[in-house]
């Protein structure tokens, strides 16, 4: 770690906010300018001193308690003696940024109310009588000082959370990586492994009989051939198999893509679904991949809802969105007939409807997809 990185610029996992925070320094630099200039650069001093304090507070240490005191002690001192209560602003948003105990946080959330309530009532005496300008700058002051640690505070729970769903995804598609890999292990052991173990022990057996009787060596070789096409079968089986898609799978994939295109997914028994025979979910997950494609395209949509039901007769699967309708979009460009025959090849139905956003309706029956 260079010593940039050590103690000047801020923890790369924060991005660009705690510089943008910065540019509210620029009042208090201003007003800095003008004054005299032994209490210039005593001010100064200090404002340095504030900035070091404000950059080791975003990373948890045991002088985090220090680096907190240490601003709210000189944003007091510059509202105090220049009526200035910008450096406030700084502390608010570390104390809520700062991952830390509730009862850490409560801690500094109180020392900074009480830190931020004598400079103003201070600021309030010294200005007294009050102008029409400051009844207006007061009351909004006032305001943001309460609300900033805690709007922080909310942002950044918001965030931790949204990033730790991420995690859970990245690990739950590693989970269905892994899943899928044992999958093919098993098959290829249970199908190829005896096979190949047979096709072994006839050549063995061929080679000897070759010298000694020539037609049983012939019939094995003959075994060998008709088993390796057996098993060629098989390979190209599981290899079909393998590019089947799940309902999970597809699902995972097509919400990234919807959240890049800045669509909401909900979806609507996807558990239940997870349990249909693989070739319903390979029709399906089609069916919802097309209908992703075209709604990211045409629909200009900010919702997309995929529901998942069953029946004694049919599998049926309802993909809504709140965009714009398929009928302001030509026909031919939603991909109808690949998807209608998709379904039809296996007797199922397809039906649209699009007044406001569009409704794709999906039905399979049960006893054809199941033989």
């Amino acid at each position: 770690m260079t010593f940039l990185e050590k103690h000047l610029l801020f923890p790369k996992r924060f991005g660009i906010t705690p510089y943008f925070w910065l540019v509210f320094l620029v009042p208090t630099i201003i007003q800095l300018l003008s004054l005299d200039s032994w209490i210039k650069w005593l001010f100064v001093c200090l404002l340095l001193i504030f900035l070091k304090a404000y950059r080791d507070g975003y990373t948890v240490h045991k002088y985090l308690t220090v680096d907190i005191v240490v601003q709210l002690i000189i944003a007091c001192l510059f509202g105090l003696f220049l009526n200035n209560g910008y450096l406030f602003i700084f502390t608010a948003w570390e104390i809520g940024s700062v991952p830390v105990p509730k009862t850490v946080y409560y801690r500094y959330l109180v020392s900074y109310y009480v830190s931020a309530a004598i400079s103003l009532i201070t600021m309030v005496i010294i200005l007294y009588p009050i102008s029409s300008t400051d009844m207006v700058e007061i009351p909004l002051t006032v305001v943001a000082a309460i609300i900033s640690p805690l709007a922080a505070k909310a942002m950044n729970e918001t965030y931790r959370r949204t990033y730790h769903l991420s995690q859970q995804n990245k690990r739950l598609e590693a989970i269905v990586r892994q899943n899928e890999r044992d999958r093919i292990a098993q098959d290829l052991h249970d199908n190829l492994g005896q096979a190949f173990s047979i096709i072994t022990l006839k050549a063995e057996l061929a080679k000897k009989l070759a010298s000694i009787d020539l037609l049983k060596a012939e019939k094995e070789l003959q075994d060998i051939a008709e088993t390796s096409r057996a098993n060629l079968t098989l390979v190209r089986g599981i290899v079909a198999n393998l590019q089947e898609r799940t309902i999970a799978k597809t699902m995972l994939e097509e919400e990234k893509h919807l959240a890049v295109a800045k669509i909401r997914l909900q979806t609507t028994n996807e558990e239940n679904a997870v349990n249909w025979p693989i070739s319903v979910q390979n029709t399906l997950s089609a069916v919802i991949k097309e209908a992703v494609t075209n709604m990211i395209r045409h629909s200009q949509a900010s919702l997309a809802i995929v529901s998942f039901e069953e029946n004694k007769a049919d599998y049926f699967v309802r993909i809504q969105d709140n965009g714009q309708g398929f009928l302001q979009v030509k026909e031919g460009s939603y991909g109808l007939s690949g998807m209608k025959q998709r379904i039809q090849a296996k007797n199922g139905k397809l039906e649209i409807n699009s007044t406001q956003g569009t409704e794709i309706l999906v039905f399979l029956p049960k006893e054809q997809t199941n033989d």
